[in-house]
Formats: structure tokens, C-alpha cells, sequence
């Protein structure tokens, strides 16, 4: 969780300092369409919500379907998107883009606290053993 924590601010953070640098420039790449807004969430105990994430990916090519789903303490879908991205050198490269625009969607909703879910244990072992002290 402090893992996740310290990823949306500095995720936060960062995106303050792009529209600066960039002069409020806006992204041509699909933005997701939000399907329940923050009031309207229901978090766990520890007050946050589930966020799982997938990818579908084609060496051929090198593209990727993204997707992600945030869920409430009910198991229920509150938010889900989705992207599709060329250039992805793996399945690995994938899941983690994936895990980035799930994080880029919480900050539009104004969550600071998740819990994410992959089927990559290869990801999710990296994140969990990286190091985001200061």
C-alpha cells in the first residue's frame, strides 16, 4: 500500500511538472471515460478500492490491449477502461503499461489508495521489492 501510495503522488507530481513544461499541452492518446465518480465509491475496510489489470499482447506486431478495472468493497465494477498501444517490446512491457494508465485513471478519480491485482507475479514481485524510499 505505501508502495502504491508513494507511485500516485509521485505519479501526481509528475504530471503537475509535464503541464508546466508542456504549456497545459493536451495528450492526443484515448483518455478513458469514467463510469462512477469518487463520492459514488465504495472502499474496503482499509479504504481502498481493487484495481486489476490485464493486457493482451502480439509479438508479431508488437501491440498491446491494455485494460483495468477498479472495484468496490461488493465485487462490483465501478470504473473500467481501456487502450490500445503500439510499440510494446513484451507481455511483461504490457501489463506494465497497463498498471500505468490503471495509476493515471485513480489520479483522475482522486483516489489515493488501491489494491492491485495482475496475473504477472514477475511484475508485481518488482514492484513490491523496488525501492521508493526518498
Amino acid at each position: 500500500m505505501d508502495v502504491l501510495t508513494k507511485a500516485i503522488i509521485d505519479a501526481r507530481t509528475w504530471q503537475s511538472a509535464q503541464a508546466i513544461a508542456d504549456g497545459e499541452h493536451q495528450s492526443t492518446c484515448p483518455k478513458t471515460t469514467h463510469s462512477a465518480r469518487v463520492a459514488d465509491l465504495s472502499v474496503d475496510a482499509q479504504g481502498a478500492l481493487i484495481c486489476r489489470v490485464d493486457d493482451a499482447w502480439r509479438a508479431d506486431c508488437e501491440h498491446a490491449g491494455l485494460g483495468w478495472s477498479f472495484f468496490n468493497a461488493e465485487d462490483q465494477i465501478v470504473n473500467q477502461g481501456s487502450k490500445s498501444q503500439n510499440f510494446v517490446s513484451s507481455a511483461l512491457m504490457g501489463e506494465a503499461l497497463a498498471v500505468r494508465e490503471a495509476l493515471d485513471s485513480a489520479l483522475e478519480l482522486g483516489l489515493v489508495m488501491l489494491h492491485l491485482e495482475s496475473d504477472s507475479k514477475l511484475l508485481i514481485d518488482t514492484i513490491r521489492s523496488t525501492n521508493f524510499a526518498h
